[in-house]
Formats: structure tokens, sequence, C-alpha cells
């Protein structure tokens, strides 16, 4: 049996799109790095984690 009732449910989608936003609003390093950076490509790699165990890596090459 789940032990998340509706509100406590509704309670970490609410933590989880904070944190998602949090993630999306810090994006802007990417772009200030891409407009700084003379490189004409770059790697970029974002790893989620959960209590310290890689649950996904996030992977993709940038080109100017």
């Amino acid at each position: 049996m789940n032990n998340f009732n509706n509100n406590n449910n509704d309670e970490v989608d609410i933590q989880i799109r904070k944190f998602l936003k949090q993630v999306g609003v810090g994006s802007h390093i990417i772009e200030n790095e891409l407009k700084t950076n003379s490189s004409s490509s770059f790697n970029i790699c974002i790893k989620l984690e959960i209590d310290n165990k890689e649950i996904k890596k996030f992977e993709t090459t940038i080109k100017k």
C-alpha cells in the first residue's frame, strides 16, 4: 500500500517543480559561458543524483 495520500503527493509534486525551476533558472550559466568563451564547441553534462546515487546523466554538445 502506498503511504502517500493526495496531500502528501501534491506536496512532493510542488517540491519537485520548485527544484526543476531552480535548474531552469540556473541554465543561464550555460548561456553566459557560451557568450564569454571563444571555444567553438562545448560538452555539457548534468548529472541527476538521489541520495548520492547517480540516477541519470544528461549530456550534449553545443556548437557555436
